[in-house]
């Protein structure tokens, strides 16, 4: 008898677009390392490696608590009372899958593949399509009120995303909420690889000393509110801007699945795009980027989730670990 069955695992296809992220990233890392001379060290995997494998792994338990998504586990077990929290913990896993993609590039990661920041040639298409710099000459409207609200239209990102996500997980069949969650996954992953093929830190620092006027909010909390996004910003995260392609993103599955939900967010979501111009933290062609890649990653997630909700992978474990299983003995099929 062999040590080893082959089982098999449905990926989840928001998963595999996450797990096909790291695997770039690491290969990357190899790569370019070894072009620039350059010593790989711990740090490079410190994130991308046990990404990988606490996705893997989550799929593996999920596999061994249930078998298969049609298999019940028995009536006395403690496992049947869990299930239903697994299944959510599953659902909304995606959310830190994107924030494991996003630090996996905190450690200038991004400048492996271009090697010096490409700032002056966003600054050059701006200056040419626009004739000036959009956050130099929005200095003109800048007063505290006003940044005050820029400031909580940009902080509104991060709970832009809950507020659709639980309206959609409540009140929606759940492939509705998967749907939106790949779309968020497909979206980051264009857009962090566009961090690789575009480094640059942004007009705050390249144009600094065109800005006369200071951004002051009239209460210090907006002020400790930026410093503390710009402590938690990689250094690299300008092109596209995925404040605007995420947020964009958001929005159309609120369309999607509420008009009064779409309508509600329309303030927010507009002040959000404009703000990151106002604060500096962007260049208009970023924001032109994250406008087209918002609907181009929509229509794509969309498309591959009607096809590959999920993928098959098997993958071999010892036989041991088959055993006493919370749903051994239901009509579940497991090939040799």
């Amino acid at each position: 008898m062999p040590s080893n069955t082959s089982v098999t695992l449905r990926l989840r296809l928001e998963d595999v677009v996450a797990l096909v992220f790291f695997l770039i990233n690491l290969t990357v890392r190899l790569a370019f390392r070894g072009m620039a001379h350059g010593a790989f060290s711990p740090a490079d995997v410190l994130i991308v490696i046990p990404a990988v494998a606490l996705l893997m792994a989550k799929e593996l338990v999920h596999y061994f608590w249930t078998g298969s998504q049609n298999a019940p586990a028995p009536s006395d077990s403690p496992w049947r009372f869990a299930r239903p929290y697994w299944e959510i913990f599953r659902d909304w896993f995606p959310f830190f899958l994107i924030l494991l993609m996003y630090y996996s590039l905190w450690d200038n990661s991004t400048g492996l593949v271009a090697t010096y920041d490409r700032d002056k040639e966003l600054i050059a298409l701006d200056q040419r399509f626009l004739g000036c710099q959009a956050s130099v000459a929005l200095q003109r409207f800048v007063s505290p009120p006003l940044t005050a609200w820029m400031d909580f239209a940009y902080f509104f990102h991060i709970l832009n995303i809950p507020v659709v996500a639980c309206f959609v997980y409540l009140t929606r069949p759940r492939r509705r909420f998967r749907e939106m969650m790949t779309g968020l996954i497909v979206v980051c992953f264009f857009g962090f690889l566009g961090y690789f093929a575009v480094p640059a830190i942004g007009p705050m620092y390249t144009l600094r000393d065109q800005f006369t006027i200071p951004l002051q909010a009239p209460l210090g909390l907006f002020n400790r509110q930026m410093e503390l996004m710009d402590f938690a910003r990689i250094p690299r995260d300008v092109f596209p801007s995925m404040h605007v392609a995420i947020s964009f993103l958001v929005w159309l599955y609120a369309y999607r699945n509420s008009r009064r939900l779409f309508w509600v967010l329309a303030p927010l979501i507009l002040s959000l795009w404009v703000s990151t111009i106002y604060l500096r933290y962007h260049y208009l062609i970023d924001v032109l980027a994250g406008l087209i890649l918002a609907p181009l990653c929509f229509w794509l997630s969309n498309f591959l989730f009607a096809r590959l909700e999920e993928i098959a992978l098997r993958v071999a474990v010892p036989n041991s670990w088959l055993q006493h299983l919370p749903w051994k003995g239901t009509s579940e099929v497991r090939g040799p």
